[in-house]
């Protein structure tokens, strides 16, 4: 394929991106086959996000995928670090575009996404992390999240983030001042009209995206889950395999003495008898 036939297709796997791995896997397949276009798929990814009638649940499965690759790039140095840098390079754009000001649905999902690439390009930035964790607003109201363009832009995206974090508890405050508390059974239509909808500037969730995010979210929970029983062994000499461990502890322990045999016997003859005293019925 061409660039061009690269770029559209790219595009089309990114607006039917789902969180489930077999789609997260195909898109990042695709990217890393395609790694020499790098110059072309970069771009369409973020014109993708920028695209102002994108779903905001698509724009979270985005970023999802964007950690998920730049992973796989670096653990596998066959694909010669593609995306890494120019990735990187572009993190405060793309954190500006999952996360606009004027929603904070996907603020948890940038939040987990800035963690795992900051550990990977072993980036301090627990203090950030603190600050995204507080309750309090007035200790992110006194800090200075100004972006300067010669900091690094893992450090810019961190900034970005506590930006929207600041603006999102600034509303909160002022949805709690203005409104009194609702202590009543409320309808579920009654619910999800609660909030005022007459800024047009504002951009909330409907009552099917929620319910959709609910879904993804959960199928998102299951994929990390699953990622923490994956363990990749690293083939030197310093880790032994799974026959050398057996190996080692199979010969480590002698052989049992008649005496020891025999109590390990009348032993396993104590656990049997417990065994069928305790079921109701005789057993044969």
């Amino acid at each position: 394929m061409d660039s061009f036939e690269v770029a559209s297709q790219f595009s089309t796997i990114l607006r039917n991106l789902t969180p489930q791995q077999q789609q997260l896997s195909k898109a990042i397949y695709f990217a890393l086959k395609n790694a020499d276009k790098e110059d072309y798929i970069v771009p369409t990814l973020l014109s993708v996000l920028e695209d102002p009638k994108l779903d905001l649940n698509l724009k979270s499965f985005i970023f999802q995928f964007i950690d998920l690759l730049m992973q796989e790039s670096f653990n596998n140095s066959r694909y010669n670090n593609a995306y890494i840098q120019s990735l990187k390079s572009k993190l405060p754009q793309i954190v500006e575009s999952v996360c606009p000001l004027n929603n904070s649905s996907n603020l948890m999902v940038a939040y987990t996404c800035l963690c795992h690439i900051s550990t990977r390009f072993k980036v301090d930035c627990e203090h950030y992390k603190a600050d995204f964790q507080t309750s309090s607003l007035d200790d992110l109201v006194n800090k200075s999240l100004d972006v300067d363009s010669s900091e690094d832009t893992l450090v810019s995206a961190w900034k970005i983030l506590l930006q929207r974090s600041r603006a999102s508890k600034k509303d909160r405050k002022k949805l709690l001042e203005e409104d009194s508390v609702t202590k009543e059974n409320m309808e579920e239509d009654q619910i999800f009209n609660i909030r005022k909808k007459n800024d047009p500037n504002t951009q909330y969730l409907t009552k099917k995206q929620i319910i959709t995010r609910i879904e993804d979210d959960r199928e998102t929970h299951k994929r990390l889950k699953e990622n923490k029983w994956c363990v990749n062994r690293d083939k030197g000499a310093k880790f032994i395999t799974e026959n050398e461990f057996i190996n080692n502890y199979w010969n480590k322990c002698h052989p049992l003495t008649s005496e020891e045999n025999a109590e390990f016997l009348a032993n396993l003859k104590e656990l049997n008898g417990m065994v069928l005293s305790s079921y109701k019925d005789k057993q044969f």
